[in-house]
């Protein structure tokens, strides 16, 4: 295992979801966030959640397709607070351009060697997608899972 591979698997992906926040790990199940996943509504009411945004009227949530973990920070070297804060707001932007739901999340190392890195969680999200919107945001990997599995981490 490489070592930029062992620092992701070092690193606690917490959830943050109108129920709660979630610790997610790369190759660890989690039944309670797999319980909170098998609640969301088939077509949640962005309005009446906070946390999960997306335009009004869009499409529904199906997290039969999976779910992924992304941020705009630190893209392969560690950037100024000022640049990833820049970067992090388009990828805001385009995710909710897209009418994806996300939540809120933050990327934090064990060893707080690498600081923390806001990121969200993206619902009804499949493989190629979420790779993709990591490549369009320069970054090395991203997690993705569905429920009933494991989190993996996939390499852009």
């Amino acid at each position: 295992m490489t070592s930029i591979e062992a620092a992701f698997r070092a690193t606690t992906y917490r959830v943050t979801t109108p129920e709660g926040d979630f610790a997610l790990r790369i190759g660890v199940a989690d039944r309670a966030f797999d319980d909170y996943l098998r609640r969301l509504p088939d077509a949640p009411d962005p309005s009446a959640s906070p946390a999960i945004r997306a335009p009004a009227g869009s499409c529904a949530v199906s997290i039969h397709s999976g779910w992924g973990i992304l941020t705009a920070y630190n893209p392969g070297a560690l950037l100024a607070e000022h640049d990833n804060r820049l970067w992090q707001e388009r990828l805001r932007d385009r995710l909710a351009a897209s009418g994806r739901h996300f939540l809120p999340a933050c990327n934090l190392a064990d060893d707080g060697a690498w600081p923390p890195e806001p990121s969200y969680l993206v619902l009804d999200v499949n493989e190629q997608q979420i790779v993709a919107l990591g490549r369009e945001f320069r970054q090395l990997a991203v997690v993705w899972g569905r429920r009933g599995a494991v989190p993996q981490l996939l390499w852009i």
